[in-house]
């Protein structure tokens, strides 16, 4: 398993190598080397487990890591690993870095704290999972224990993390 770090409104370090947000995509290609995939305003590196957004001036604008707590390359903020802490405690410490506004619209799916241009997003909360295993029971399909407890394990943790230039959630 490999680490980076994650430096809000700054950028990351990765494999001893720093990448500033506002990088031109030259910068980081030649940094990273040919990307693993592309798309349109994307580049895709370490087996796609973290996408780099360009602006319409190709400048480095967001990076975001996709894998979620099982991925090769994990990503730590703010000295605490990311996907592996429980979603309600990165929540709560990047709450008080961002000590301001946080956008809350898709309700415990994902949250933009937009004084530190952090984003945090799950495709699933621990409420819906219990929903879902109180439907399942209501149709007379129970869940089995394995099922249950992958969904939880996936609803206690945040599946991707980026970080953006100033006022990138505005």
């Amino acid at each position: 398993m490999e680490t980076a770090e994650l430096i809000p409104l700054s950028g990351i370090q990765i494999q001893d190598k720093t990448i500033a947000l506002s990088s031109t995509r030259r910068e980081v290609e030649a940094l990273l080397g040919a990307p693993y995939s592309s798309h349109k305003n994307s580049l895709y590196y370490f087996q796609n487990e973290v996408r780099f957004d360009f602006d319409a001036n190709d400048r480095l604008n967001f990076i975001e890591f996709l894998a979620g707590i099982d991925g090769q390359l994990q990503p730590q903020i703010y000295g605490v690993p990311a996907f592996q802490i429980e979603a309600d405690d990165l929540f709560d410490i990047l709450s008080a870095q961002n000590n301001g506004e946080i956008n809350d619209c898709e309700h415990g799916y994902s949250y933009a704290f937009l004084n530190i241009s952090v984003g945090i997003y799950r495709s699933r909360t621990p409420q819906a999972v219990e929903y879902m295993i109180e439907d399942a029971e209501d149709d007379g399909e129970p869940m089995d224990e394995e099922d249950i407890a992958l969904e939880l394990r996936q609803a206690a943790h945040w599946a991707t993390i980026g970080i953006g230039v100033a006022n990138y959630y505005k």
